[in-house]
Protein backbone atom coordinates (compact mmCIF):
# COMPACT_ATOMS: atom_id res chain seq x y z
CA UNK A 1 0.00 0.00 0.00
CA UNK A 2 1.29 2.99 -0.97
CA UNK A 3 2.50 5.62 2.27
CA UNK A 4 0.03 8.63 3.65
CA UNK A 5 1.68 11.84 3.85
CA UNK A 6 1.05 13.25 7.35
CA UNK A 7 1.06 17.01 7.70
CA UNK A 8 0.78 18.68 11.17
CA UNK A 9 -0.56 22.27 9.82
CA UNK A 10 -1.49 24.97 12.44
CA UNK A 11 -5.13 25.09 13.07
CA UNK A 12 -7.38 26.69 10.06
CA UNK A 13 -9.34 29.22 10.28
CA UNK A 14 -12.37 30.38 7.79
CA UNK A 15 -13.94 33.96 7.43
CA UNK A 16 -17.61 34.20 6.92
CA UNK A 17 -19.50 37.19 6.08
CA UNK A 18 -16.40 39.52 5.38
CA UNK A 19 -16.60 40.13 9.07
CA UNK A 20 -15.87 37.02 11.00
CA UNK A 21 -13.00 34.32 11.72
CA UNK A 22 -14.46 31.02 12.69
CA UNK A 23 -12.04 28.74 13.85
CA UNK A 24 -11.74 25.20 14.69
CA UNK A 25 -13.30 25.34 17.92
CA UNK A 26 -16.40 26.69 16.48
CA UNK A 27 -16.24 23.36 14.54
CA UNK A 28 -16.80 21.46 17.47
CA UNK A 29 -19.40 23.48 18.92
CA UNK A 30 -22.13 22.78 16.37
CA UNK A 31 -24.63 20.49 16.83
CA UNK A 32 -23.51 16.70 16.59
CA UNK A 33 -23.44 14.92 14.04
CA UNK A 34 -25.81 12.22 15.42
CA UNK A 35 -28.39 14.87 15.80
CA UNK A 36 -28.76 15.87 11.99
CA UNK A 37 -28.21 12.09 11.20
CA UNK A 38 -31.70 11.53 12.84
CA UNK A 39 -32.83 14.91 11.60
CA UNK A 40 -33.12 17.00 15.34
CA UNK A 41 -33.63 20.41 14.17
CA UNK A 42 -30.95 23.27 15.41
CA UNK A 43 -31.18 26.77 14.74
CA UNK A 44 -28.10 27.66 12.98
CA UNK A 45 -26.17 31.13 12.28
CA UNK A 46 -25.37 31.80 9.04
CA UNK A 47 -22.05 30.84 10.12
CA UNK A 48 -22.58 27.65 11.60
CA UNK A 49 -24.05 26.85 8.52
CA UNK A 50 -21.06 27.86 6.64
CA UNK A 51 -18.85 25.32 9.19
CA UNK A 52 -21.46 22.58 8.74
CA UNK A 53 -20.73 22.60 4.93
CA UNK A 54 -17.21 22.84 5.42
CA UNK A 55 -17.25 19.93 7.86
CA UNK A 56 -19.44 17.60 4.95
CA UNK A 57 -16.89 18.39 2.15
CA UNK A 58 -15.98 14.61 0.67
CA UNK A 59 -18.47 13.09 1.76
CA UNK A 60 -19.26 9.34 0.66
CA UNK A 61 -16.08 10.57 -1.73
CA UNK A 62 -13.23 8.75 0.10
CA UNK A 63 -12.56 5.34 1.78
CA UNK A 64 -11.91 1.89 0.42
CA UNK A 65 -13.94 -1.50 -0.79
CA UNK A 66 -15.41 -1.78 2.98
CA UNK A 67 -16.08 2.13 4.08
CA UNK A 68 -16.55 5.07 2.90
CA UNK A 69 -14.88 7.51 5.23
CA UNK A 70 -12.58 10.49 5.63
CA UNK A 71 -9.68 9.22 7.48
CA UNK A 72 -7.17 6.33 7.51
CA UNK A 73 -5.73 4.93 10.55
CA UNK A 74 -2.46 3.99 12.10
CA UNK A 75 -2.24 0.33 12.98
CA UNK A 76 -0.73 0.21 16.94
CA UNK A 77 0.90 -3.08 16.23
CA UNK A 78 2.60 -1.95 13.07
CA UNK A 79 2.81 1.34 12.98
CA UNK A 80 1.69 1.27 9.64
CA UNK A 81 -1.25 3.54 7.72
CA UNK A 82 -4.31 2.08 6.45
CA UNK A 83 -7.66 2.69 5.40
CA UNK A 84 -9.77 0.73 7.56
CA UNK A 85 -8.84 -2.58 9.88
CA UNK A 86 -9.82 -4.52 7.37
CA UNK A 87 -7.51 -3.29 4.61
CA UNK A 88 -4.61 -4.04 7.51
CA UNK A 89 -6.32 -7.69 7.86
CA UNK A 90 -6.20 -8.40 4.50
CA UNK A 91 -2.95 -7.06 3.79
CA UNK A 92 -0.97 -8.10 6.49
CA UNK A 93 -2.47 -12.13 6.47
CA UNK A 94 -1.65 -12.41 2.97
CA UNK A 95 0.12 -15.59 1.44
CA UNK A 96 2.87 -12.68 0.41
CA UNK A 97 3.57 -12.61 4.07
CA UNK A 98 5.68 -14.17 6.44
CA UNK A 99 3.52 -17.09 8.27
CA UNK A 100 5.19 -15.69 11.69
CA UNK A 101 4.78 -12.11 10.86
CA UNK A 102 0.68 -12.21 9.70
CA UNK A 103 -1.49 -10.79 12.37
CA UNK A 104 -4.89 -9.16 12.79
CA UNK A 105 -5.23 -5.26 13.64
CA UNK A 106 -6.47 -4.69 17.58
CA UNK A 107 -9.05 -2.57 16.50
CA UNK A 108 -9.92 -1.19 20.05
CA UNK A 109 -5.82 0.08 20.48
CA UNK A 110 -5.98 2.71 17.49
CA UNK A 111 -4.93 5.68 18.88
CA UNK A 112 -4.29 7.61 16.10
CA UNK A 113 -6.43 8.51 12.66
CA UNK A 114 -4.90 10.96 9.64
CA UNK A 115 -7.63 12.77 7.52
CA UNK A 116 -8.53 11.94 4.15
CA UNK A 117 -8.79 15.90 3.09
CA UNK A 118 -5.93 17.72 4.77
CA UNK A 119 -3.47 14.65 5.72
CA UNK A 120 -3.35 16.00 9.33
CA UNK A 121 -2.51 12.77 11.85
CA UNK A 122 -4.54 13.23 15.19
CA UNK A 123 -6.18 11.22 18.16
CA UNK A 124 -9.43 9.03 17.27
CA UNK A 125 -12.14 11.69 17.35
CA UNK A 126 -15.19 12.26 14.53
CA UNK A 127 -14.06 15.85 13.59
CA UNK A 128 -11.06 16.64 12.21
CA UNK A 129 -9.16 19.19 14.50
CA UNK A 130 -7.31 20.96 11.55
CA UNK A 131 -9.75 21.26 8.84
CA UNK A 132 -13.58 20.39 10.53
CA UNK A 133 -14.27 17.84 8.47
CA UNK A 134 -16.81 14.92 9.36
CA UNK A 135 -14.31 11.88 9.11
CA UNK A 136 -17.11 9.62 9.36
CA UNK A 137 -20.76 10.54 9.85
CA UNK A 138 -21.29 7.24 11.86
CA UNK A 139 -18.18 6.80 14.55
CA UNK A 140 -17.85 5.52 17.62
CA UNK A 141 -15.66 5.90 19.80
CA UNK A 142 -15.04 2.54 21.62
CA UNK A 143 -14.58 0.33 18.12
CA UNK A 144 -12.79 3.41 16.56
CA UNK A 145 -15.50 2.55 13.55
CA UNK A 146 -15.94 5.84 10.97
CA UNK A 147 -18.24 5.25 8.32
CA UNK A 148 -20.49 7.69 5.77
CA UNK A 149 -22.70 5.08 4.89
CA UNK A 150 -25.42 5.37 7.40
CA UNK A 151 -27.67 3.30 5.31
CA UNK A 152 -26.27 0.27 7.07
CA UNK A 153 -27.82 1.27 10.51
CA UNK A 154 -24.51 1.01 12.47
CA UNK A 155 -24.94 0.75 16.05
CA UNK A 156 -22.67 -0.37 18.82
CA UNK A 157 -23.52 -3.39 21.00
CA UNK A 158 -21.92 -3.03 24.46
CA UNK A 159 -22.89 -6.81 24.97
CA UNK A 160 -20.95 -7.95 22.31
CA UNK A 161 -18.67 -5.11 22.37
CA UNK A 162 -18.53 -4.06 18.42
CA UNK A 163 -20.34 -2.28 16.01
CA UNK A 164 -23.22 -4.24 14.36
CA UNK A 165 -25.55 -3.03 11.51
CA UNK A 166 -29.66 -3.27 11.29
CA UNK A 167 -30.20 -0.57 13.34
CA UNK A 168 -30.24 -1.04 17.41
CA UNK A 169 -34.02 -1.23 17.60
CA UNK A 170 -34.17 -4.41 15.53
CA UNK A 171 -32.35 -6.34 17.40
CA UNK A 172 -31.28 -7.28 21.61
CA UNK A 173 -28.60 -8.83 23.19
CA UNK A 174 -29.64 -11.69 25.03
CA UNK A 175 -26.47 -11.64 28.08
CA UNK A 176 -27.59 -15.65 28.73
CA UNK A 177 -25.79 -17.01 25.72
CA UNK A 178 -23.89 -13.23 25.01
CA UNK A 179 -25.40 -12.99 21.76
CA UNK A 180 -27.72 -10.25 19.45
CA UNK A 181 -31.28 -11.91 18.08
CA UNK A 182 -33.83 -10.13 15.93
CA UNK A 183 -36.36 -8.62 17.99
CA UNK A 184 -39.19 -10.51 16.07
CA UNK A 185 -37.14 -13.50 17.70
CA UNK A 186 -38.01 -11.99 21.04
CA UNK A 187 -42.25 -11.26 20.30
CA UNK A 188 -42.63 -14.37 18.42
CA UNK A 189 -41.48 -16.93 21.85
CA UNK A 190 -43.58 -16.12 25.19
CA UNK A 191 -41.00 -17.11 27.02
CA UNK A 192 -37.77 -15.87 25.81
CA UNK A 193 -35.07 -17.28 28.67
CA UNK A 194 -36.34 -20.79 28.80
CA UNK A 195 -35.79 -20.72 24.98
CA UNK A 196 -32.62 -19.62 24.87
CA UNK A 197 -31.37 -21.92 27.76
CA UNK A 198 -32.85 -24.67 25.30
CA UNK A 199 -30.82 -23.34 22.17
CA UNK A 200 -27.59 -23.22 24.10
Amino acid sequence: MGEVAVMHSEPLQFECNDRKLITEKDVHNLPSNEERMHGEKSSQSPDHKKINDLRERGYMEYGCQHYRRRCHIRAPCCNEIFDCRHCHNEAKNSIDIDQKHRHDIPRHQVKQVICSLCETEQEVQQNCINCGVCMGKYFCGTCKLFDDDVSKQQYHCSGCGICRTGGSENFFHCYKCGCCYSTLLKTVTLAWEEQCIKIV
